[in-house]
C-alpha cells in the first residue's frame, strides 16, 4: 500500500483550502488542508497559503498520508486536514 504524491497543488479560495492529490495503488485521492491549519499548526500567520505548504509540505503529505492509513476519509472519499487535526 505505497501513499504517493505528486508535486502539484492548487489553492481553492472559495473553500479557503489548499488541495492536493495523493495516489494509493491505483487510486487518487483528493486531498486539501484548510488554511486555518495552515496558520495554526504551520506557522502561516501572514504567509500565503501557498507557499506556507509548500515550506511544510513533507510534514502535511505525512498526516494526510496518516489520514488514508487509518481510513479517516470525508463523505465524498477526500481527506481534509483541520487545525483541530494539529501537526
Amino acid at each position: 500500500m505505497a501513499i504517493t504524491f505528486p508535486p502539484t497543488e492548487t489553492l481553492d479560495g472559495m473553500r479557503m483550502v489548499v488541495s492536493f492529490p495523493a495516489d494509493k495503488d491505483e487510486d487518487r485521492i483528493l486531498c486539501a488542508i484548510s488554511f486555518e491549519a495552515l496558520e495554526d499548526n504551520f506557522r502561516g500567520n501572514g504567509i500565503p497559503p501557498l507557499d506556507c505548504f509548500r515550506a511544510n509540505r513533507a510534514s502535511i503529505e505525512e498526516m494526510a498520508a496518516r489520514f488514508i492509513s487509518q481510513g479517516r476519509f470525508e463523505p465524498d472519499g477526500s481527506i481534509l486536514i483541520r487545525s483541530q487535526d494539529g501537526a
